[in-house]
Formats: C-alpha cells, structure tokens, sequence
C-alpha cells in the first residue's frame, strides 16, 4: 500500500467542531496520527513509522507551543519524521529521507477559506515531499526507488 494523503487530509480537516483537539498535546497528537496514517503503507516499507509519529508528536506539541518560528519547528519535525522511517527501511533497503523543506513558509502564510482547503494543501505538500525520498536496495544491483 503506498502513500494516503488522503488519509492525512480527512484527518486534518476533521479538527474542527466537536472533533477539535481540546489542548496543544491532543492537537499534536492528531498531527502524528495523520501523518501515520499517511506514512503507514510507504514503500519501500518501513518498520519504524509508529516510532516516526511518536517523535513527530512531541516536535510538533513543542512547535505549536513556541511562541515564534512555528513553520521553522514544523521543517524540523517533519525532517525527523521522515529520517526516522528512512532508517526502518533497513535491512533490505537504505533509506534517503526527503531533500528541502516541506514548504510550511507558504503554507501558513497564504490564508484560506477553511480548514479543509488547508488540509487539501498540506497533504499536496507532504505528497510531493515525500516522494523526493529514496531508498536503494543494499544488494546489487542496488536499484534506488522513490518513497511512494
């Protein structure tokens, strides 16, 4: 099963009403459980994408906490997340997380008409990004494929 954004975007656009997260911890945690979601099914497959959440969860809680550089601390998670599944790609294959950032600079600087528009935005994002990482096969003839 590869990539879900749309399994991030449903989840992100669902914080809102009576799904909307009651504290910054809770909020994060949902942030980590869409890009679970997102991740789960990546190839090459990866063990460590719970592990990947887990992390991406505290970074994001410590993000939405600063009082400053949200989009900065967002790259930084993000990065995380993805260098942690890149590691579970192992034994078989060694993964190359993604090149660059994201893109949070322009994502939470451009305003929009809701949170679903937002949701659609950041799983495009993460979509893209992702798929500039890699993973070559440790064997010959060490074929290198994309995240998918």
């Amino acid at each position: 099963m590869p990539l879900a954004p749309a399994a991030l975007e449903s989840a992100i656009a669902a914080l809102t009403g009576d799904s909307s997260p009651a504290s910054q911890a809770a909020a994060a945690q949902a942030w980590a459980d869409a890009a679970q979601a997102m991740f789960a099914g990546v190839t090459p497959a990866s063990t460590t994408v719970a592990a990947a959440a887990a992390t991406l969860k505290t970074a994001i809680e410590a993000a939405f906490g600063a009082t400053s550089g949200l989009d900065s601390a967002l790259e930084s998670a993000f990065a995380a997340f993805a260098t942690t599944i890149a590691g579970g790609m192992l034994p078989l294959y060694t993964g190359v997380p993604p090149a660059g950032p994201v893109g949070f600079v322009a994502m939470l600087s451009t305003n929009r008409d809701s949170l679903d528009d937002f949701a659609a935005d950041l799983a495009d994002a993460l979509d893209t990004w992702a798929q500039t990482g890699s993973a070559a096969l440790v064997a010959p003839p060490n074929t290198v494929t994309p995240w998918a």
